[in-house]
């Protein structure tokens, strides 16, 4: 079952359990390392971790909770989030990354990659004669605008690239047993 609104790279992801009418939410940032645990909307536990393996305890009652995440892969996932009550893992969720689309072997990614290449350059000339021509900049502040133009547009295109990419990631239950 996924759910939705799970996972940003900004805003950080959250893992949410449901036990015996208490909503219990996991939540970390992989920004800043930062890790919160709520049960019904109340922090109960914050801590700051950097590792790919953290946990953090906390009391509800006469029950001892423990939630776990687990990284299992940077780069390919999936992180793993464990409740425990009492010592027992209860219920488990993961987050999944979504399959590499890209294959290196095939024609047609190398000519979309010449496409985009192309189209780039393109732009990339287009700007440098605009600039020579119309503003009459030197040669050199035309360069260093053109390298401006390149460093903008490739980390749009990143940008885009992984805002694509996360809106596929999704938070799956797992069966413990």
């Amino acid at each position: 079952m996924s759910k939705p609104k799970a996972f940003s790279f900004l805003k950080g992801y959250s893992f949410t359990f449901d036990d015996e009418g208490r909503n219990i939410e996991a939540w970390f940032s992989s920004l800043s390392g930062s890790e919160k645990v709520f049960v019904d909307g109340t922090l109960v536990s914050s801590t700051r971790n950097i590792t790919t393996r953290s946990s953090n305890n906390f009391q509800i009652g006469e029950d001892s909770y423990n939630t776990s995440l687990k990284m299992v892969s940077i780069f390919k996932g999936p992180v793993v989030c464990t409740l425990s009550k009492n010592g027992k893992e209860i219920k488990r969720q993961k987050l999944v990354y979504p399959p590499h689309k890209y294959d290196l072997k095939k024609p047609a990614y190398w000519f979309e990659l010449l496409i985009y290449l192309a189209a780039f350059s393109l732009i990339s000339v287009g700007v440098l004669v605009f600039a020579l021509n119309y503003w009459q900049l030197s040669v050199k502040s035309s360069l260093n605008l053109l390298f401006f133009v390149v460093m903008i547009s490739s980390l749009s295109y990143l940008a885009y690239f992984f805002w694509k990419w996360a809106a596929e990631i999704e938070i799956v239950d797992e069966e413990i047993g």
